[in-house]
């Protein structure tokens, strides 16, 4: 058995109160009356008084008291079947961990913001199916499509930029592995927001996003970072700079925004790109425009529930004052 609002019992308290003055009121009537006639008198003109119906009206009350307090609490068990349907989209979030994510131009870093930004995007789709898959230089689904926003946080807050071990970027390998894990899905609109700084050393994303656009499988691409090039920070554990990439011929290595293969795999498929701007960054424009999609019921879910049973109690109650009546 469960209390739908289990805060009403507290109101219990009122019973042993409720007790405590009644034999107070009691006493000091008793006393009153001692003053009032001597012992013999006091016993004739309370011929009809019966000390014991009084405290047996009042048990009776107060007992009536609990049960109302009981019902206010929702007393529920026994369990019943309910249907839930939920509609809405298939997404599936490919977040760049490579390297160049470390840069700076958007405070604190690219990653990090980025992650802010998908939390975001979470919140926003709470009750559709949500994926990540985390990429550099090779890819991997880090939480397959799932209706369970909590676990999707879980896995998003352990993204780091050691999540994938293998240096590089590509977005190639990360866009086949994101439609491979929507494969399964029969939504009538499948996403894949892919959010990089778009810098591809494999492949070609636009002959994948080609590919994409057959399936119909939208891709929103988020552009993250400067298009004039920064520098991109050496950390230690402790967060403490310790310089910058450098190349094999001691250049300090920059990385840029490649904005134009991010557009151009946004339109291909219907999506939209959205790019970051003097160091800020906002994934509303990509939120409203899923939620223009059309959608579909994604899954049907039978669960149980528990009955509500306040009747019983109430009744109860409602007897018992109506014999406290009587009396």
């Amino acid at each position: 058995m469960k209390f739908g609002a289990p805060e009403f019992l507290y109101l219990l308290a009122l019973a042993p109160v409720m007790a405590v003055l009644f034999v107070l009121f009691n006493g000091q009537a008793e006393r009153r009356l001692a003053k009032f006639a001597n012992p013999k008198t006091a016993k004739r003109l309370l011929e009809n008084f019966s000390a014991r119906r009084r405290l047996f009206k009042f048990a009776l009350f107060l007992s009536a008291v609990v049960f109302i307090v009981i019902t206010l609490a929702r007393p529920q068990f026994g369990v019943a079947p309910k249907e839930v349907k939920r509609v809405g989209v298939d997404i599936v979030i490919a977040l760049d961990t490579s390297l160049s994510m470390a840069a700076e131009d958007i405070a604190p870093s690219r990653l990090i913001k980025a992650k802010k930004e998908v939390e975001r995007l979470a919140t926003a789709f709470e009750g559709n199916r949500l994926g990540l898959l985390l990429f550099a230089g090779a890819s991997g689904v880090e939480c397959p499509l799932t209706l369970d926003i909590s676990t999707f946080r879980l896995f998003l807050n352990a993204v780091g930029f050691n999540s994938i071990p293998v240096a590089g970027t590509d977005i190639s390998g990360a866009l086949r592995k994101a439609m491979a894990s929507l494969e399964g899905s029969s939504a009538k609109s499948r996403v894949i927001v892919l959010i990089t700084d778009g810098e591809d050393n494999e492949g070609d994303p636009a002959e994948i996003a080609k590919e994409a656009e057959e399936k119909g499988i939208h891709i929103y691409t988020v552009g993250l970072g400067s298009e004039a090039g920064v520098p991109i920070p050496m950390r230690d554990e402790n967060g403490t700079l310790r310089g910058y990439k450098k190349d094999s011929s001691g250049e300090t290595v920059l990385t840029r925004q490649n904005s134009k293969s991010l557009k151009e795999i946004a339109d291909l498929t219907g999506g939209l790109f959205v790019s970051s701007r003097n160091g800020i960054f906002d994934i509303t424009p990509v939120i409203k425009s899923i939620k223009s999609l059309r959608k579909s019921e994604i899954s049907s879910t039978r669960f149980v529930s528990y009955i509500d049973r306040f009747q019983w109690p109430l009744g109860v109650a409602i007897l018992l004052l109506f014999i406290q009546l009587l009396i």
